[in-house]
């Protein structure tokens, strides 16, 4: 059989390349730094090793790549190397070491590097003519306080090689301009060349770009755009949508044909009502949108897989527009997000407040009871509260889950082990959940530890609130197909391990039916001490 090594199984786009390429009948075997990666469970994963950190120790982890390539090689037939993440770099750099043993379609270091790098993406584009928001590139302080008054506000200040949201940050004043910006350089400890860059906030909607090329040839080329992401104004896509964009689409393939480009990227645009597209960013690797790509007919794992095994591809795949995929808990944090920043619901909340208050401040024949029932009414009417949560949810409706699926249910286990380093760190961060950060860039805070060894009644208290709502979520139709499905994954795993015994009066289902409960409660406990110990954790 063909067969694929497919590293960093622990990030979820690289679940996709496992069961992409499974399902075309190409034996995967897996590799992670972790021991607990989501595509070890996959039943696609036909074999998996792990090795060394690649942050700690590039040239170990090199070395144990090469020794597991020449170990698993074939005898005679297709074999590729698949790298998701930052190992695409050192592969690229290293091709030589790698490729009398392995295929693989990998563009070049140096394409990656000059695209990668935000600041030398801007430069090449202005060579080209593409357009892209107002940016500077400060090498020093004295020239970012020069140069900020040009910059309309609100802008990004940006990490130059920053990913899924980590790095990037929205600032509305020119004091949290340089604010953050002094933060980035000494919080990253970055040297002058490596300063970030500030791009003013231009309007539009943020799309994505995805294309493959075959040795500067477009083979493949599809956009979605982020219905929601988490945080709201820079973090990861969490609910997506397959649109047409051509000219988002024409200026993607005009830089990378222009770069001779080979293998996958991303490219990151704002669109704006009358179509331009301001390029923002160039992700020369796979990327957490990859399941909305597979989901609306273009497989790049399979196609990737076709191209380095040498096969040439004429018949450019049908995209189908109008798809949806989400990632799941993102996705509910991004509602939820959305709900808590919603200005309208917000001001009515704020009128019920001081009316309730008026009370207090005015004599009493000037209170009108009347008022206050009227600002009850519309702030907190069951009937209009559940009209404006199914606006919301329904946005859900028919979304295809990137990792939840019941022909593959136990890579679902994956997310026990961003929760894991997530308690031990004791905070929620969105580079541990999107697989973006290093397993051991941050010290433990072991107060957090405390506090799940010596429960709290606000954290149970919570857990209880949150349960309620799993049922709830699991049950209501416009929630139960996509966000319930999160809340529910405990039964859907005690379903595939003990089948879906329902009858709780035999022991099988008896047991089924506790086990599921406790599991799902010990969950629930867990994000309610994180989301308290995010809201107790001083500012940095």
């Amino acid at each position: 059989m063909p067969r694929a090594i497919v590293t960093y199984a622990r990030g979820w786009q690289a679940l996709s390349v496992v069961r992409s390429l499974g399902k075309q009948g190409i034996e995967v075997i897996c590799a992670e730094e972790a021991p607990f990666a989501p595509c070890f469970f996959s039943r696609y994963c036909t074999d998996h090793f792990q090795y060394p950190s690649f942050a700690d120790d590039p040239d170990a982890f090199l070395d144990c790549i090469v020794q597991k390539v020449e170990e698993y090689r074939p005898d005679d037939d297709e074999y590729v190397l698949m790298p998701i993440h930052r190992e695409t770099w050192l592969f690229a750099e290293h091709r030589e070491r790698l490729e009398p043993h392995v295929r693989m379609a990998v563009t070049s270091h140096e394409n990656m590097k000059r695209t990668h790098d935000k600041g030398s993406l801007a430069t090449l584009a202005q060579e080209l003519g593409l357009p892209i928001p107002p940016t500077i590139q400060p090498r020093s302080m004295d020239e970012l306080y020069r140069s900020a008054p040009d910059i309309g506000l609100p802008a990004f200040v940006k990490v130059r090689e920053g990913a899924s949201g980590v790095g990037i940050k929205r600032v509305k004043t020119r004091e949290e301009l340089v604010s953050v910006f002094k933060k980035f350089v000494d919080g990253y400890e970055l040297e002058p060349e490596q300063y970030p860059l500030v791009q003013e906030g231009v309007p539009g909607t943020d799309h994505c770009t995805t294309v493959l090329f075959d040795r500067g040839r477009c083979v493949a080329k599809m956009t979605y755009r982020n219905v929601r992401q988490f945080p709201r104004e820079t973090g990861a896509s969490a609910l997506r949508e397959t649109v047409d964009a051509p000219r988002a689409e024409e200026a993607a393939v005009k830089l990378l044909s222009h770069l001779d480009w080979h293998g996958i990227a991303e490219v990151d645009f704002r669109i704006e009502e009358d179509g331009t597209s301001h390029l923002i960013e160039v992700n020369p690797r796979f990327f957490g949108g990859l399941p909305q790509c597979i989901a609306s007919n273009v497989d790049y794992p399979h196609m990737l897989f076709r191209i380095a095994c040498g096969e040439e591809i004429t018949q450019t795949p049908e995209v189908r527009t109008g798809v949806r995929t989400e990632t799941p808990i993102i996705s509910l944090l991004a509602t939820i997000d959305d709900i808590a920043h919603d200005e309208e619901r917000l001001e009515k909340l704020r009128t019920l407040k001081r009316e309730l208050k008026a009370p207090l401040k005015e004599d009493l024949e000037d209170v009108d009871p009347g008022r206050i029932m009227d600002a009850f009414k519309d702030a907190a009417d069951p009937r209009d509260i559940k009209a404006y949560l199914q606006g919301q949810f329904e946005k859900n409706i028919g979304a295809i889950d990137d990792i939840i699926q019941k022909d593959d249910p136990l890579p679902a286990l994956g997310f026990l082990y961003p929760f894991a380093l997530m308690l031990k760190h004791g905070k929620v961060s969105m580079g541990i959940l999107t697989s973006e950060a290093e397993l051991t860039e941050e010290k433990p805070r072991r107060s957090f530890r405390n506090m799940i060894r010596a429960p709290s009644w606000r954290a149970v208290a919570l857990a209880v609130v949150l349960f309620a709502l799993a049922t709830f979520m699991s049950s209501w139709d416009v929630t139960a197909g996509n966000v319930g499905l999160v809340l529910d994954w405990p039964k859907q795993l005690m379903d595939h391990l003990l089948g879906a015994a329902t009858d709780t009066s035999t022991l099988l289902g008896a047991f089924k039916h506790t086990a599921t409960n406790a599991l799902t409660f010990l969950f629930l406990y867990l994000v309610s001490a994180l989301l308290l110990r995010e809201r107790k954790k001083e500012p940095d």
